[in-house]
């Protein structure tokens, strides 16, 4: 069933401007993003324009061929399934969220999880809850492998605490083993890459709420939740104060932070005339090999994050690039998982 997320009373969505729209969601399951052939049920899913959204409703099956999907849990966290893989939704409450990998692979992306809400993966005969920041690939086969951060086990009737780098069996002995955390499959590169378009959506979310005034707290926006950006046709995630980093790395901003990325952007991005002094300053514009057009740039420079700034100026694009890695105080979260070999 398609849940078509509009303006209305109760401040689902609250309108914030032609860039975005806030979603307060009051429900996990909703399915932002399909790539090939993907069924809930025995319906084919397909990828809405306008910020429409499929939602899985309790006891449904989200299950995918030769393709991907992308289901937003709680604000701030989302589930990615890879090719040939089958999750169950159990229930599909904020405060209680669970869902049941039937087979194949998923990913789990946790940026921020709000006290009162939970979050529980059933895979094999074991049980993940996740309370705080992680990224770990749940495996129907090979185990369940952490990333990032950690997650409260209940399996065999013990309760243990699966830590960063290790990987655990889902049945049998439920052994722990360390392993390769730079050792990354396809599925995590392409959650890897849907991360950072999430990023990059947010700056421009981030900012249209900002210039509303008031960093947004006067248009309905009070707390951390799904906002679409119709540039990407995608939701992204807007925290409700400073800065977040997700397990990928990337810097997610805030309304009322979000000029601290730009204003760094704006200025890195602008020619700067050379003028024989030495030291400093550019000639032009140079080709970047990387990105495959010229961009300008600036010596001792850098976005935030550590990364090259690309491009022309922000204010005349959809959003800047993605902010990746260390952004100064004022940052929760944590940084990037493997480096995806």
């Amino acid at each position: 069933m398609t849940k078509i997320i509009t303006a209305v009373s109760l401040g689902i969505v609250m309108s914030v401007g032609a860039l975005a729209q806030v979603a307060i969601s009051a429900k996990s399951g909703l399915i932002a993003h399909v790539e090939g052939r993907v069924l809930l049920g025995e319906q084919e899913v397909a990828l809405k324009m306008g910020g429409r959204l499929t939602e899985m409703k309790p006891d449904q099956e989200l299950k995918t061929q030769e393709g991907r999907a992308e289901v937003l849990l709680t604000p701030g966290v989302i589930l990615r399934i890879g090719e040939n893989s089958s999750i169950k939704m159990i229930a599909n409450r904020l405060e209680d969220t669970r869902v049941q990998l039937t087979s194949g692979t998923a990913v789990v992306e946790a940026t921020e999880i709000a006290k009162e809400h939970a979050i529980t993966i059933l895979a094999g005969d074991a049980a993940f809850a996740l309370r705080k920041m992680a990224l770990i690939n749940f495996d129907a086969t090979n185990g369940v492998k952490v990333y990032k951060g950690e997650t409260q086990v209940i399996a065999g009737g013990n309760a243990t605490t699966l830590r960063e780098g290790r990987v655990m069996e889902t049945s049998g002995a439920f052994t722990v083993a360390r392993f390769d955390k730079n050792d990354t499959d396809p599925l995590y590169r392409w959650a890897n890459r849907r991360s950072e378009m999430l990023a990059m959506a947010n700056i421009a979310s981030a900012k249209s709420v900002q210039r509303m005034g008031n960093g947004g707290m006067g248009l309905g926006y009070s707390q951390g939740g799904w906002m679409y950006n119709p540039y990407f046709n995608m939701y992204t995630y807007l925290p409700l104060s400073g800065m977040l980093q997700s397990p990928f790395g990337f810097m997610y901003y805030s309304p009322s932070r979000v000029n601290s990325y730009y204003n760094q952007y704006i200025q890195a991005a602008m020619p700067v005339q050379n003028t024989g002094a030495g030291g400093g300053g550019m000639s032009g514009p140079r080709f970047d090999s990387a990105v495959g057009y010229n961009v300008n740039s600036r010596a001792g420079m850098a976005a935030p994050g550590g990364g090259a700034p690309a491009g022309g100026g922000a204010a005349a694009a959809p959003a800047a690039p993605a902010a990746r890695g260390d952004a100064g105080g004022g940052v929760r979260g944590g940084g990037g998982g493997g480096t995806g070999k």
